[in-house]
């Protein structure tokens, strides 16, 4: 394949790719503690060199750019907006570090998402049906049939006893790996967050980090330079055609 080509297709693909992630944040604006995802992509080095049959700087023929690789999506943990709901068991986290934790097979996975509800039986749960757990690892459970009163610092009260919801934050933002639904595991020990650093706030939600117009402002470039990649790609399949005619031709 013509180099030129190559380097347009790796462009196309690129920014095919970018238009994915940014189609997924934007598909995501109004979800509560949606964190969006930032594509990265990285130059190449020419095949050559990434081969190791040239040096990089040599100013060689094989001294040349490689097109683009794309990298692993990173999530930007930048907090939302806080917004008042009413309800009682909306819950925010007033930071960007803290994150509530639920119940998912054996596995406790992470969430900034406190959109919860009591099911029919009692069990506090997301909008999926994972149980929402308490500082003592457990389920949170009410009598349906009570009474009962959120407070703001992520407690519970029913009938004179009260539960807590647990708070962790993880030691580094990297530690964090998505796994759908809104949902994190972590891939390192988190620790249990301080009680005058909790900062929960009832009858309230923290909502999607998605910025809609700058992720439609980057959408519409993203489509711009990926029309531009493929015009490149047909300019010099068109090139290549009328030069192999003409040697044809002779």
């Amino acid at each position: 394949m013509a180099y030129g080509i190559y380097l347009s297709a790796a462009g196309a693909n690129a920014q095919n790719h970018r238009l994915e992630v940014l189609s997924h944040n934007l598909a995501n604006v109004n979800t509560p503690g949606f964190k969006p995802h930032l594509a990265m992509l990285q130059a190449r080095h020419s095949e050559a060199i990434e081969q190791g049959m040239v040096s990089p700087g040599s100013g060689g023929v094989d001294d040349i750019g490689g097109g683009v690789a794309i990298k692993p999506n990173k999530t930007m943990m930048d907090q939302g907006p806080i917004e008042q709901t009413g309800r009682q068991t909306d819950f925010a986290i007033n930071n960007n570090s803290g994150f509530f934790v639920v119940q998912r097979g054996e596995e406790q996975l992470l969430t900034r998402a406190g959109n919860f509800l009591f099911d029919s039986s009692g069990t506090l749960t997301t909008t999926n049906g994972d149980p929402v757990l308490a500082s003592d690892g457990n389920p949170i459970r009410i009598d349906p049939r009570l009474p009962f009163n959120a407070r703001d610092n992520g407690e519970i009260q029913q009938a004179g006893e009260s539960r807590t919801l647990m708070i962790v934050a993880p030691k580094e933002p990297g530690d964090l790996s998505r796994v759908g639904d809104n949902l994190f595991r972590s891939l390192a020990t988190v620790d249990p967050v301080a009680p005058n650093e909790r900062n929960v706030v009832s009858g309230h939600l923290e909502k999607s980090a998605v910025v809609p117009t700058s992720a439609m402002m980057e959408l519409i470039e993203s489509t711009r330079l990926y029309e531009a990649n493929l015009r490149m790609m047909q300019h010099q399949d068109q090139a290549y055609g009328n030069l192999v005619g003409r040697l044809l031709k002779e």
